[in-house]
């Protein structure tokens, strides 16, 4: 008698994908995550062009040494988002499975709807903690080329990536509320313009 064959690892893979997206249609994780993403991303861009108006106006002329500040700032940012996040998630959907437990007088720890609960915790935890890194750093590429831009420039370049990215992401919300993608984008890019007119004002008064 023959044994069964083990199932390929494609078919593992496949498998594994389809229960995923299972547990994400039922912990409703897409629309938390687009939240958490675009709320978190956009924190992680002003504060990286608010470092830069500090260096700038600190007169800080090393690539090496803005990056450095941002980069620092960035992983703090993240760390605290995806603890931040996974303590939240992991309270409020801990007391949505108690509340689920006493309503129907049975254990659902072995569960799909627990293990769907597990899922999204750690999920939406890494998108709140990868989004403002990301968004940060994404800013700084134009300090990774000292050979090609001066110090000056690349102050200058890095702000429009912030903008761009805000732009980016305001149309990002535009779509997801059938809004005008363009208003919405400007709309949040000049949020970012604000924060900048305010940092050289602070920067400029306390200079």
């Amino acid at each position: 008698m023959s044994l069964p064959a083990k199932p390929t690892i494609g078919a593992r893979l496949r498998r594994q994908a389809e229960t995923l997206r299972h547990y994400h249609e039922i912990a409703e994780v897409g629309e938390i995550a687009r939240r958490y993403f675009a709320m978190n991303a956009f924190d992680g861009v002003l504060t990286a062009l608010g470092v830069l108006v500090g260096g700038y106006l600190g007169g800080v002329d090393s690539p090496r040494a803005i990056f450095v500040v941002v980069l620092s700032t960035a992983v703090g940012m993240g760390v605290s988002g995806f603890y931040g996040s996974y303590l939240v998630e992991r309270a409020e959907r801990g007391r949505a499975m108690r509340e689920l437990e006493e309503s129907t007088l049975s254990s659902l720890e072995d569960t799909t709807i627990a293990a769907a609960s597990r899922y999204a915790t750690i999920v939406i935890a890494f998108v709140d903690g990868v989004s403002p890194f990301v968004a940060a750093m994404i800013v700084m590429i134009p300090f990774a080329f000292p050979s090609l831009l001066t110090m000056h420039t690349a102050y200058f370049v890095a702000v429009a990536v912030g903008l761009i990215e805000l732009f980016c992401l305001g149309v990002f919300l535009g779509a997801i509320s059938r809004e005008r993608l363009w208003l919405s984008g400007l709309r949040l890019a000049f949020a970012g313009v604000i924060a900048l007119v305010i940092s050289l004002l602070l920067g400029g008064g306390i200079g």
